[in-house]
């Protein structure tokens, strides 16, 4: 999808939403740093975003207070339910969200019930005269199972081209770096089950 481009005063506007994102809308999924704390009905989501060809850093311009933490951060609009955005991503569609650093792994915590990828979105330009912000597609679903503590749902490749037009999507199974990842991070207690993303159609 093309970036889009906001005026300068719509600009502003939105980025007093986004300022104001935590405290009107439901949080992001939390990243998880230790299993010790995981619930009977929760279960860790583990992933990867990457950009083909990579994001390069003359790609994105942030300014202003707090935009650094934008850097190489997609966020995933999830949803227990299965739609299609049609429209400019509303406040409430950041609800449950999956903010992810391109070409790293994240680990979030999320109910043991299947949910959906409804598309992605970038800042490349943020705290300027303008905003430019790039999409992504959704139409994925990621599988989780009664019982599953920790699953994988694979990297997510965004093939595009010069214009930041998604020309295709494939998701990558790196299943044993993930794993070695994840034993490391969080010793053996509980298997990361293999559930790679599949289209939600």
């Amino acid at each position: 999808m093309m970036p889009r481009r906001l005026t300068l005063a719509r600009a502003h506007l939105a980025v007093a939403n986004l300022l104001l994102l935590g405290a009107c809308v439901g949080a992001a999924r939390e990243p998880v740093d230790s299993l010790s704390g995981l619930g009977g009905d929760e279960t860790v989501v583990v992933g990867r975003i990457e950009l083909v060809p990579p994001l390069r850093k003359e790609e994105q311009k942030l300014k202003g207070l707090n935009s650094g933490s934008f850097e190489n951060k997609v966020f995933l609009f999830a949803d227990e339910h299965y739609r299609v955005l049609t429209e400019e991503p509303g406040m409430a569609d950041y609800a449950g969200r999956i903010e992810a650093i391109l070409g790293k792994n994240f680990c979030v915590r999320s109910h043991t019930k299947p949910f959906f990828i409804l598309g992605g979105m970038l800042y490349l330009d943020l705290g300027g005269r303008e905003m430019n912000r790039a999409y992504f597609p959704g139409g994925l679903k990621v599988s989780i199972k009664p019982g599953d503590k920790a699953v994988y749902v694979g990297t997510v490749q965004y093939h595009r081209n010069e214009f930041f037009e998604v020309t295709k999507v494939t998701i990558v199974d790196d299943y044993d770096h993930a794993n070695a990842e994840f034993k490391k991070k969080f010793g053996a207690r509980y298997p990361l089950h293999k559930a790679l993303l599949t289209s939600a159609k």
